[in-house]
């Protein structure tokens, strides 16, 4: 019986990395919508009003990203994010854009706005390329 458990445990300790993997079709889907994002995106308030989904596309991605490739992005986020905390805890995952349109925003902010989705959709867009030359390759 405890052989049994055993290996049932140890397969799903196998298995387990191979189901949280980003498959061949969220990277298609993903590449596509950050492209899409990237070229509905002509003013400051539409950058400020899309950089949550850039954010969800990161987060969605960073399980399959390298330790480094993670690092540098987290690097780029931090400053321009904010942790969302419940009962004073930060949640899983839980940042947030600090820029939010609605409002009037003074000129600073919405050149650093800008600027902060310039940068994360060229490191994501790049990011995106190598893994999809790597695909290709034979």
């Amino acid at each position: 019986m405890n052989l049994i458990v055993l290996t049932v445990c140890f397969a799903l300790l196998l298995i387990g990395p191979l189901c949280s993997a980003y498959s061949d079709e969220e990277l298609q889907a993903d590449s596509l919508r950050l492209a899409e994002i990237i070229k509905t995106s002509p003013d400051d308030n539409t950058k400020i009003d899309r950089i949550p989904e850039l954010l969800d596309i990161y987060r969605r991605m960073s399980p399959s990203l390298s330790p480094e490739e993670r690092e540098n992005l987290d690097r780029l986020i931090k400053p321009h994010t904010e942790e969302l905390l419940i009962d004073g805890v930060p949640s899983q995952g839980g940042r947030r854009s600090k820029y939010r349109s609605g409002g009037i925003l003074k000129p600073i902010v919405k050149i650093v706005a800008r600027e902060f989705f310039t940068g994360l959709s060229q490191t994501i867009t790049d990011i995106f390329s190598s893994w999809i030359s790597r695909k290709n390759k034979p």
